[in-house]
């Protein structure tokens, strides 16, 4: 039977998905399940020198049976009262009236256009500055809480796929971002028109904004296509803040989840913004999720940011992270992104050369076993080694995704200055270090000139978990005490908090994070060492942008 304090935390990455279920009475994370996408790690569906990154729904739906199955083997049967899912964004699906993604229905099953297209494709480019060209052409302007709009995102997506693809003009009824379609699916709602959109991907993503007279007028959106137009027809309004109860589980999901008809299903979120709830964002808090992009995350309110331009700098939007507030958002396009590349530089040769010669002398599982263990061991060699390092004057521009903010560019592109014959492996790695920090730094001034005060900032994710080194960076380039999640799984646990409260056991979510949080104490500190570095590695950054410091 289902128990009162068991509620369910379901995170869909880029990946893959998991599951953390939560007891309140603990409180803790008595379980945690992860199913990878089988297609997706495959490659399947993708063209990255194209910039095309899709999934199949098939991939997120057997996840999603996969994780609870074994939730159901080790808890038994019926045992979570509640779940809440959250997922990446902008992912939106083209789907039918019934809100079925294209690709689950006879005849586009491999049609990568009828998938869910993942937030980190970026095929929209030229979508995305007609997107901008036209919004910010009309009173009111849309643009005025998110600034530029990215190919990242709902409507340049949409507007691509409306242009390129006859199939997508033909077939699509509507769209839907991955964080709504399984809330809906779960609970039933099969006209699309009806679904439960989501607060964080409405505002931040398909710019809904109250302020504004809600959502963007359709004369605008036919203005870009009338496909959009059409979107907008059938996208509910106002959207649901997450913690919201939608509903409880279909007896078909019950049956396929192995939990109970009772279940309570609560309404969907972004990742990063069920992370910085899971890890205690609160006013005056900077949460910044670090993996292979980043997320900065914080919360504040319209007369904090009258009077300040803040386009260039963050988007907000209404009921956004947390209900009543406007949820802010930053970021950069890459971090970890930024060390895989350097990884993969380094490591051709390996693949490239050394592995025939290996082969050669060694059974082929030996020298898989062999090179797998010199990957894993490479970032943390170097960053031993970058450590002892003093400045080599090597400029790196972190923007290898192009850049989110600063002044959202999906056409920038990083670089690497000033190199010289007597240079290694370590000082680049120590300049793409630098590189990134100072991409923070600026995000971090930007938002500060912008009205925002943060009393402490919260560093989430693997990147941060495993490299001493970046955290002290970023202490020393924001110049302030930081803190390091230790949540493993931050993402369910923010989606196990909205769980909690759609379930009614916590009032509201700033109730639910006093009992299940943990408490905040710094980990790094600034050191004047450190801070003279960063100093000077973000001056010459900013020149070698062509930028001014932002504070």
């Amino acid at each position: 039977m289902a128990q009162a304090n068991l509620v369910a935390g379901v995170d869909f990455g880029t990946d893959s998905a998991r599951v953390c279920v939560w007891d309140l009475d603990v409180p803790a994370c008595i379980l945690t399940v992860t199913r990878p996408f089988k297609r997706w790690a495959a490659g399947a569906y993708c063209v990255p020198e194209r910039h095309q990154f899709r999934q199949h729904p098939l991939d997120h739906l057997e996840a999603l049976e996969e994780a609870f199955l074994e939730v159901s083997r080790v808890l038994g049967e019926a045992s979570v009262s509640a779940l809440a899912i959250d997922a990446t964004g902008s992912t939106p699906a083209p789907t039918d009236q019934h809100g079925v993604p294209l690709a689950l229905l006879p005849g586009h099953e491999d049609d990568p256009d009828c998938m869910f297209w993942l937030w980190k494709d970026h095929t929209a480019s030229e979508a995305a500055d007609r997107v901008t060209r036209v919004l910010s052409a009309h009173d009111p302007d849309f643009t005025t809480y998110q600034g530029r709009y990215s190919s990242e995102w709902w409507w340049a997506k949409i507007l691509h796929a409306a242009t390129h693809s006859p199939t997508i003009r033909r077939h699509a009824a509507s769209w839907v971002e991955h964080s709504d379609w399984l809330p809906n699916l779960l609970t039933g709602v099969d006209d699309v028109s009806q679904f439960s959109r989501n607060a964080c991907a409405a505002g931040h993503k398909a710019l809904f904004n109250r302020r504004l007279g809600g959502m963007i007028p359709e004369a605008i959106l036919e203005e870009l296509d009338p496909h959009l137009a059409r979107v907008a027809r059938s996208y509910r309004t106002p959207p649901d803040p997450a913690g919201t109860p939608l509903g409880t589980l279909t007896g078909e999901w019950a049956g396929r989840l192995r939990l109970s008809p009772s279940t309570v299903v609560v309404a969907g979120s972004l990742d990063a913004h069920a992370g910085a709830v899971g890890a205690g964002i609160v006013p005056g808090t900077l949460v910044k999720v670090v993996g292979t992009s980043t997320v900065d995350m914080f919360l504040t309110d319209y007369p904090t940011i009258e009077g300040h331009d803040i386009r260039a700098m963050c988007g907000v939007a209404e009921d956004s992270i947390v209900p009543g507030f406007l949820g802010g958002e930053a970021g950069q396009a890459a971090f970890g992104d930024l060390f895989a590349w350097y990884t993969r530089i380094l490591t051709w040769p390996w693949e490239g050369v050394l592995r025939d010669q290996l082969e050669a002398l060694l059974p082929p599982e030996v020298v898989d076993q062999a090179l797998a263990a010199s990957r894993d061991a490479l970032l943390p060699a170097l960053e031993r080694a970058a450590s002892e390092r003093r400045p080599t004057g090597i400029v790196a521009l972190d923007w290898i995704n192009g850049r989110r903010y600063p002044d959202l560019d999906d056409h920038a592109s990083a670089a690497l200055l000033n190199l010289r014959i007597g240079h290694d492996a370590v000082d680049l790695y120590r300049a793409l270090l630098h590189a990134a920090v100072a991409g923070s730094r600026a995000i971090f001034a930007g938002l500060s000139g912008a009205g925002a005060v943060f009393e402490r900032v919260i560093l989430v994710g693997g990147v941060v978990r495993n490299s001493r080194l970046v955290c002290q960076a970023l202490a020393d380039g924001l110049g302030t005490e930081v803190m390091v999640s230790k949540v493993e799984e931050v993402c369910a646990a923010g989606s196990a908090i909205y769980a909690a409260v759609g379930h009614g056991t916590y009032a509201s979510i700033p109730e639910a994070q006093r009992a299940l949080c943990e408490p905040y104490a710094a980990d790094f500190t600034p050191t004047p060492a450190g801070m003279a570095d960063v100093d000077l590695a973000y001056a010459k950054y900013l020149t070698a942008g062509g930028r001014v410091d932002q504070s």
